[in-house]
């Protein structure tokens, strides 16, 4: 194997379409509209007259001898059931969502639904309720666990930072290498058809904040555009949230939450809302959050989340073990881009009373199992928090934009703070990713964080090297470790991927090696069942100067023609003679002969090929060349004159058609 000229991504990309090809020929089936030869499109009347003819090709009684006869009988029965499925409106639009399981689908639904609309969303809604199924067998448990390290009583790693102020700036009088513990485990369980309950187990051990929690969250989905959730903790502090979103449309939907941090109503309830809207392949959002610092009247004037009222002040005297949290109000505006294949970015400018920062991230795909990020967050024009505010953690169901500007704002501490951070994240299976990020703070030193995802389970391990700005410390923490993952990425994860790849197809085309010999045997014996009929209409259309297919292959012809009428005569000739010498010296069939099963498909001098999908389940025809790009090359004759022509998989056919005349291209 040129191991230069192999392309990653193209390669994957064939593995995912030799998977995918064989999983829609093993469970979708047969595909009725190409054992009728007629288009997705095609009326009704149109499937009507194409069944008449095919029935009428390969009919029982036509055929004399018992073996002729069982083969018909199992085509005829073929092109019975297709024609049953495609002429009933309500058995067609369930086969387009869902192949034979959406037929058998149809049938248990009975006439619940009438209009050929609503039987369409109703196919729809089970297909993506299927999908999601899949999807949340694999996440409906889900864990992170976050270790935080104190480096400056680890020897190896101490050497790195300046003697002495270290550990003279340890926070909390920490004396050891875990200065922090989160711990989170969830766990979803369906308890309805439309909700969903979850039980969530928080632990947090971060300097003097202690916390521990149970709590239980509904999640009700009213059709596929609206939610809404309540959350509620087993043990004080009970801070009730309500959460929903809805989507009114495709390119607009909202958001909204109440967090209730006292039962007895003593505090006012936060309220965001959000407002996001989709351009193109970017998401903006805009947030505007209440905080719990307001009043209404004579509500709420006392308090203890309001700066200066009576009860704030004997709540900070009393200091309680479980102390409410101050939330500002704030306005956020956030942008971000929804395209994961492209380099993506995303940024997020909040403004409030307290504090306000501005933060954007680019990451830049070096391809599809490696990626770069950096960010640059600046605070400041606000108060900084007071020390003693409440810590909060995450839930576990946060918006996807929510935690991505919750993330990006995390470590800015106050005014005039600053954040620069480079991630690096690597893919190292289709389940495991594997990050390195690196933080630069004013405030906190200089961090790196280890995190290790699979599936929905994850483990960080924040390490402060240093609580002063160090540019050396930087340096080493920020370059070294890209250059050492670009060189195993390179050196050792690419070349095994390859390998791994390149096993994978040799495994898959073994796999299907028997399928297909059993198809090449079924698409002969059709050849030979149709061989006398299209005989005769052949020697008819020859005799009246009218269509006739003098040759045809398909399958991965050896002959490169990129386009239809490309090539000059002698070119086109010299390439089909080539080609059909190559393919009788070859170990493996690359292409078949369909010349007669393109005879029979002609009805009054006119052939045509509807486009989509692949011509091998056209009566006659087989796939040659499983996992391969395939054409179709044919050569007829009309009117006495020779044509030429050449079409990819998935295009459609017509002839006679002027333009394939080689008359014309000398």
């Amino acid at each position: 194997m040129n191991v230069d000229a192999w392309d990653d991504e193209a390669e994957e990309a064939r593995l995912r379409d030799m998977e995918r090809e064989w999983a829609a020929n093993s469970e979708a089936g047969p595909d009725y509209y190409k054992i009728l030869n007629v288009s997705r499109h095609a009326s009704t009347e149109q499937v009507r007259d194409s069944y008449k003819r095919m029935s009428l090709l390969f009919h029982p009684d036509r055929h004399h001898d018992e073996e002729s006869r069982e083969w018909a009988h199992r085509q005829f029965n073929i092109i019975n059931r297709a024609y049953e499925v495609l002429v009933d409106p309500r058995s067609r639009a369930a086969y387009d969502q869902l192949g034979e399981e959406g037929v058998r689908l149809s049938a248990a639904l009975g006439h619940k639904v009438q209009s050929p609309r609503d039987l369409q969303a109703a196919f729809q809604h089970y297909a993506r309720c299927q999908r999601i199924e899949e999807i949340e067998l694999w996440s409906r448990s889900n864990s992170e666990i976050t270790v935080n390290i104190d480096s400056s009583n680890i020897k190896f790693l101490s050497w790195m930072t300046k003697a002495g102020a270290y550990r003279a700036s340890l926070p909390y009088g920490v004396d050891g290498c875990v200065s922090g513990i989160h711990m989170q485990h969830s766990f979803s369980t369906d308890l309805a058809t439309d909700l969903l309950g979850t039980v969530t187990g928080k632990m947090l051990l971060h300097g003097p904040n202690r916390f521990s929690n149970v709590f239980g969250t509904l999640k009700y989905t009213a059709g596929i555009n609206s939610w809404a959730s309540v959350k509620m903790p087993a043990l004080p502090p009970y801070i009730v949230s309500f959460r929903g979103m809805h989507q009114l449309s495709a390119y607009r939907f909202y958001t909204a939450n109440v967090e209730q941090q006292t039962l007895n109503l003593l505090t006012p309830p936060s309220v965001s809302v959000s407002c996001g809207h989709v351009f193109g392949s970017l998401i903006g959002t805009l947030t505007m959050s209440t905080g719990n610092r307001y009043t209404l009247g004579p509500f709420w004037a006392n308090s203890p989340t309001r700066f200066g009222s009576e009860s704030s002040n004997k709540a900070a005297a009393a200091k309680p073990s479980h102390p409410l949290e101050n939330i500002p109000s704030t306005v956020a505006l956030d942008l971000f881009s929804s395209d994961s294949k492209q380099d993506s970015f995303n940024a997020n400018v909040t403004a409030g009373i307290e504090n306000s920062w501005i933060v954007a991230n680019y990451t830049h795909k070096l391809d599809d199992h490696l990626s770069i990020t950096g960010g640059l967050g600046v605070a400041g024009l606000g108060i900084p928090m007071p020390s003693d505010s409440y810590f909060r953690i995450g839930d576990g169901h946060d918006s996807q934009d929510e935690s991505a500007a919750i993330d990006m704002a995390s470590g800015l501490q106050g005014f005039n703070d600053a954040r620069i951070h480079v991630e690096m994240a690597a893919t190292m299976d289709d389940w495991t990713n594997l990050t390195w990020d690196v933080e630069i703070n004013l405030s906190t030193g200089i961090t790196v964080t280890i995190a290790l995802q699979r599936l929905e389970h994850s483990i960080r391990l924040p390490i402060l090297l240093t609580p002063i700005l160090e540019l050396d410390v930087a340096a080493y923490a920020m370059f070294l470790p890209v250059v050492a993952a670009l060189s195993l990425h390179y050196a050792v994860l690419k070349p095994r991927r390859r390998r791994a790849i390149q096993q994978r197809l040799d495994e898959l085309k073994e796999e299907q090696r028997s399928q297909l010999y059993l198809q090449r045997l079924h698409a002969e014996e059709t050849v030979r069942l149709l061989t006398p009929s299209v005989e005769r209409s052949r020697a008819a259309a020859r005799a009246a100067d009218g269509l006739v297919i003098e040759s045809a292959l398909y399958g991965d012809l050896p002959f490169d023609i990129a386009a239809q009428n490309s090539n000059s005569l002698h070119a086109v000739l010299d390439h089909f003679w080539n080609s059909r010498s190559a393919l009788s010296t070859t170990d493996e069939p690359r292409a078949c002969d369909v010349t007669l099963a393109l005879q029979s498909l002609i009805t009054n001098n006119q052939l045509v090929i509807a486009c989509g999908g692949g011509k091998y389940s056209l009566p006659g025809f087989y796939d040659p060349s499983f996992g391969v790009e395939k054409s179709l090359f044919v050569r007829y004759r009309f009117h006495g004159v020779q044509h030429e022509v050449i079409v990819k998989d998935n295009e459609a056919l017509a002839i006679p058609m002027k333009t394939h005349s080689l008359q014309s291209q000398l």
